[in-house]
């Protein structure tokens, strides 16, 4: 080889090996620096606040869906070839989701229906490649929902009438007994409410208690009411009731004796007497054909057909059976249907019955509407018979059958033998216009109808009214129709109702104690239509 050619070989050498090393450099791409910040373009429904110097997001307790928040550089860097990923912590993915797209973060933050406030952290890195670059902290907290404060309380503490025997406070209703013989129309009760609350009517204002009285009671910071009813009841001479006396007799009585009421229409709670104002939302009330028993049912039809007489007074058997629960009278009817072959309209389920496993204390009870067989009276049926059923319109009295109570009924008044007032023999004073006796006083008379509230809820047109299929609650209250031998007159009217306790005998918390259910008896329906 000579010299020229090893020179031009060296120097082709040299160049590729410099050219070799500059392609290597080029190859190599720089790591360009991040220093991530984010940053907010508006602010989506459901976001309080961004603190974007400390990462903070607040968050409504409604929650959010959003992709509003941009991350960049600090320094306005090109984020081109930079990928975010954004993570939240396992136990967090239940309530919040975070996603990156190119520099946005999408967020979804849950309803937060606890009280309690929540917190969690989104760690948004920033790659090349597989290298992190930086890492955003973003800080997610969330309200939770405000327990509102408890509205001050609007309660009736104390009830009380100068010379009571008791009363029971049993919201809605208030109970207070009375001596026999006590004028009612002029009562003045003591009324105590919760602290800074404000009754109406007020403390001490003198009161007529013929009918419930209602007091209406706001708590002190306006946001809480309550109405309460307050009824007066009369006590008697105790729970064994002396009848009229050895010698009384009804030889006019026939067992078993219905009275057929033909179909028609009334206006309830209507006073026909115009002696007293009518009740609240007396309204027209259609009424099917039933037939109603002559007699309240005497403790003779009741021995015949149960076996046994749960009266505490016994000394005639033309006597009202009394001494019931409402469950036993009930029974009664369905044995009664069942003897005249008719189909019984009560179902009975978990009875409690007494130790004998004779006498029914108390049971869930349903009714079959389109049974033939006998049953206690509607509240309406009841009053549409008092009145005189179809042609009540022409029948302008106070009580079943006459504006003059002695007339019709045995009351506090006319009942009276010797010192105490007496119970008596059933059909000796005058009948309705329908030849029913005593639907005003003797013995107060179940009806088959639960309480839903005191007085008509509104005053629409009904037919043929039931009442709820089953008691408001465990105090299983029940309308009571008529009056009785020991109460006051008025509480004998025709439009009169009240209610008491169905399920148990002698109740020394409901009203009057253990001499309530001894004024207590019932009649019977049945239905035509």
């Amino acid at each position: 080889m000579n010299l020229n050619k090893f020179y031009y070989f060296l120097v082709v050498l040299l160049c590729s090996i410099s050219f070799t090393a500059c392609s290597d450099d080029d190859d190599k791409q720089t790591v360009p620096h991040i220093e991530l910040t984010a940053s907010m373009s508006a602010f989506s429904e459901g976001i309080l606040s961004f603190d974007e110097e400390n990462g903070i997001l607040s968050i409504s307790k409604e929650g959010t869906l959003t992709s509003s928040i941009t991350l960049g550089d600090a320094a306005g860097a090109d984020m081109d070839g930079i990928a975010l990923k954004a993570t939240v912590p396992a136990a967090d993915k239940m309530w919040c989701l975070a996603t990156c797209s190119k520099n946005r973060l999408s967020l979804s933050v849950a309803k937060n229906n606890a009280e309690n406030a929540r917190q969690t952290t989104i760690e948004i890195s920033a790659l090349f490649g597989e290298q992190v670059l930086d890492t955003y902290m973003l800080i997610i907290t969330q309200k939770g929902v405000e327990k509102e404060e408890e509205p001050a309380a609007a309660d009736i503490t104390a009830f009380i009438i100068p010379g009571q025997i008791s009363s029971k406070i049993d919201y809605p209703v208030i109970t207070i007994t009375m001596p026999a013989g006590t004028d009612v129309t002029a009562l003045k009760p003591v009324v105590v409410p919760s602290e800074g609350a404000t009754v109406t009517p007020a403390s001490g204002t003198v009161q007529d208690f013929t009918d419930a009285v209602q007091y209406t009671v706001v708590s002190s910071d306006q946001k809480n009411v309550k109405t309460y009813m307050a009824i007066v009841t009369l006590q008697s001479g105790g729970v064994n009731p002396p009848s009229g006396g050895n010698d009384e007799d009804n030889p006019n009585y026939t067992t078993f004796d219905m009275v057929t009421v033909s179909a028609g229409s009334f206006i309830i709670g209507r006073d026909l007497s115009s002696m007293h104002a009518d009740k609240t939302n007396a309204h027209k009330v259609n009424i099917s054909a039933f037939e109603i028993g002559r007699y309240e049912v005497t403790q003779r039809e009741f021995q015949d057909v149960m076996g046994y007489n749960p009266s505490v007074n016994k000394k005639k058997d033309l006597l009202p059976v009394h001494t019931v629960t409402l469950y036993e009278a009930m029974l009664y009817c369905n044995k009664l249907s069942e003897r005249k072959g008719y189909k019984p309209v009560y179902t009975f389920k978990n009875e409690l019955w007494d130790v004998t496993n004779t006498e029914l204390y108390e049971a869930d009870v349903t009714r079959d509407k389109t049974a033939n067989g006998y049953r206690l009276p509607t509240s309406a049926e009841w009053e549409y018979a008092a009145k005189g059923g179809p042609d009540n319109e022409n029948q302008l009295y106070y009580y079943a059958g006459s504006n003059n109570l002695d007339e019709v009924g045995w009351y506090g008044e006319n009942s009276i033998v010797g010192e105490e007032p007496e119970l008596h023999v059933v059909g000796l004073k005058k009948p309705n216009s329908l030849g029913i006796y005593d639907m005003s006083g003797n013995v107060e008379e179940y009806t088959g109808e639960w309480l839903l509230q005191l007085g008509y809820i509104s005053d629409a047109e009904e037919t043929d009214p039931w009442g709820p299929e089953k008691p408001r609650d465990e105090e299983r209250l029940v309308y009571s129709r008529g009056g009785c031998f020991s109460t006051y007159d008025t509480n004998c009217s025709n439009t009169n109702a009240r209610i008491l306790g169905a399920h148990i005998k002698t109740d020394m918390g409901y009203p009057g104690g253990d001499i309530w259910f001894g004024q207590i008896g019932f009649r019977v329906v049945r239905s035509l239509k």
